[in-house]
């Protein structure tokens, strides 16, 4: 006798199946466009830029987050509760409030700025009562005054890679379960970030057109609100020079690099960001029977690039796909998955990794989860058992 137990993801359960598993047919017909998040929910990819008050008792400044929210087929949807959380940053763990989208699938909110500068990353996220979708990191850069720019001169100056990969972004990237069943198969849930030791990454800083024989003072971290962290080169005949560099990473966003050699030469880079990529990773749809067919849709991932894994996470039944899987120019895919007929019931993760193309000293690979739930029929009640 072989008895399988199945609790509920959420209340109402059934009712769920039924509405996902009606339009199993047209999973393939998936209307997200390559760049709009797998998880269906996404905020401004741009960051955006805010000045705080200049003297003691002006006003707080303020700054508006809009989600979008799109079904499978590409359409906005109303009445959709979001919440918003400031995942780092100088505001990170500050209570935000929930909003719903209006007509046209938006649903903002606005908050004012806290005491110091530096970089907030705000995810935005809502639930369908199954698992909770996660968007896209949105950046604001909250400055306590006039950006300081580098002085004009024909110096400039690259570092590559010019991003980095923290282990941490997996879990922001990933869909979890609302709730998860008291039998899972899923592995344990990483450690918060922000008890793990910090990261470091490596990346080679060029710089070009400085003076000759000259000393050049390389800081990371440079711009308002960061740590900054500084390292010596020395530039050649032709005022060139090349000096690999370990630093310590800080939090999401957007990083400034500075060169000066003291003698009228200086230069900046504004483009290294983390993470390098946020990744989305869904099921279309989430929930089945033994035998179903579903679809992994991906987006946000290296482009043309292979998938070095695509399948269920733990000691669950694997399920048979091609080889040598590839991303598209978008770094997107949609691949139909299969739940073994003999696959037993209960939740399951999906997971996709991407091999991170941007070189040596650019963290871990690309990741991200996403939730399946693995049912006897398109519906049962909670605490369905099943004996044979």
């Amino acid at each position: 006798m072989r008895r399988v137990q199945l609790a509920a993801a959420a209340i109402g359960i059934g009712v769920l199946a039924v509405t996902v598993l009606a339009r199993g047919a047209l999973a393939g017909q998936i209307g997200l466009s390559n760049t709009f998040p797998a998880s269906r929910i996404q905020l401004d990819v741009a960051p955006t830029t805010v000045d705080m008050p200049r003297r003691s008792g002006d006003p707080p400044t303020k700054t508006t987050i809009t989600a979008v929210v799109e079904d499978w087929h590409g359409a906005t949807v109303s009445n959709v509760l979001v919440g918003f959380t400031i995942a780092s940053g100088p505001n990170k763990g500050r209570s935000l409030a929930s909003s719903r989208t209006n007509n046209t699938g938006r649903a903002s909110v606005s908050y004012a700025n806290g005491p110091e500068p530096g970089i907030d990353a705000v995810q935005a996220s809502f639930t369908d009562g199954l698992e909770v979708h996660r968007s896209n990191r949105h950046f604001v850069l909250w400055l306590s005054g006039p950006s300081a720019t580098a002085i004009r001169s024909p110096a400039t100056i690259t570092a590559k890679p010019n991003c980095f990969q923290p282990a941490a972004a997996v879990t922001l990237s990933s869909d979890t379960f609302k709730a998860l069943a008291p039998r899972t198969t899923p592995k344990p849930a990483p450690t918060p970030a922000t008890s793990a030791a910090p990261e470091t990454g490596t990346t080679t800083i060029t710089g070009d057109n400085f003076n000759p024989f000259a000393a050049v003072l390389i800081t990371f971290d440079a711009g308002p609100g960061g740590v900054p962290q500084s390292f010596e080169a020395q530039t050649d005949v032709f005022g060139h020079f090349s000096r690999t560099i370990q630093v310590v990473e800080p939090a999401e966003g957007v990083h400034l690099i500075r060169a000066d050699d003291f003698r009228q030469r200086e230069a900046d880079d504004t483009s290294y960001q983390i993470p390098c990529y946020q990744p989305s990773l869904a099921l279309d749809p989430p929930i089945g029977p033994p035998g179903f067919v579903t679809y992994a849709v991906g987006r946000g991932f290296p482009r043309n690039s292979p998938i070095a894994f695509l399948n269920w996470d733990g000691k669950v039944l694997r399920s048979p796909l091609p080889k040598d899987i590839k991303t598209n120019d978008a770094g997107a895919f949609q691949i139909p998955i299969l739940v073994l007929y003999h696959d037993q019931l209960g939740p399951r993760m999906l997971r996709a990794i991407v091999p991170n193309d941007q070189g040596d000293g650019a963290g871990v690979a690309i990741e991200a989860d996403a939730p399946f739930l693995v049912t006897p029929g398109r519906s049962q009640p909670s605490d369905f058992s099943l004996r044979r």
